[in-house]
């Protein structure tokens, strides 16, 4: 009987732990909710791509590349999919259902986390608007760069508490094992 970690797999679970990032998108919002459970979070790292649709590939391989050339720790679907739009392209130009990928990707044997999250955090983490102005109640005024910004920053702190101690739940459980 093993008693410890062997350094290979204490270097797998701090990955399953502690990801480089989280790819992120938004689901359906619920009418009349303040808050609901509405985003759904993977760790593109602990997901073999083998076992996916090129679609879904094709979406975690530009959120790879946007996370490391942004040093992002979130990466939202709708950055990618504003980069596509601001570079003159789209998922289907580029042939990617992408729909299908993201259902493929919150319905996947791999674990996911779904976020309770508020209307407006909802509004920045789905908008792929780049000229968005969101005007509250009160007429303060927030640019959509900031909100993305501090919404990102929300649900990465969301994230770094809640996904550790879910993750460690499912190895403890024997749901996860290394590969190999």
């Amino acid at each position: 009987m093993q008693t410890g970690q062997q350094p290979d797999d204490a270097m797998a679970a701090g990955e399953l732990l502690d990801p480089v990032y989280w790819f992120v998108h938004g689901l359906p919002w619920p009418d009349d909710s303040g808050i609901a459970e509405a985003a759904v979070a993977v760790a593109p790292a602990t997901i073999p791509r083998e076992t996916l649709s090129r679609d879904a590939v094709q979406i975690l391989g530009c959120a790879d590349l946007y996370a490391r050339t942004h040093g992002l720790r979130v990466v939202f679907f709708s950055d990618l999919t504003r980069m596509f739009t601001t570079a003159g392209t789209s998922w289907a130009q580029l042939g990617v259902d992408w729909e299908s990928a993201l259902n493929e990707l919150e319905d996947g044997p791999f674990p996911r986390l779904f976020l309770t999250i508020s209307e407006r955090a909802h509004l920045f983490i789905c908008n792929p608007a780049t000229d968005l102005l969101i005007v509250g109640s009160d007429g303060a005024q927030e640019m959509a760069e900031t909100g993305r910004g501090l919404v990102r920053q929300a649900v990465a702190s969301m994230l770094a508490a809640d996904w550790p101690p879910y993750i460690q739940q499912i190895i403890n459980a024997g749901r996860i094992r290394r590969a190999g």
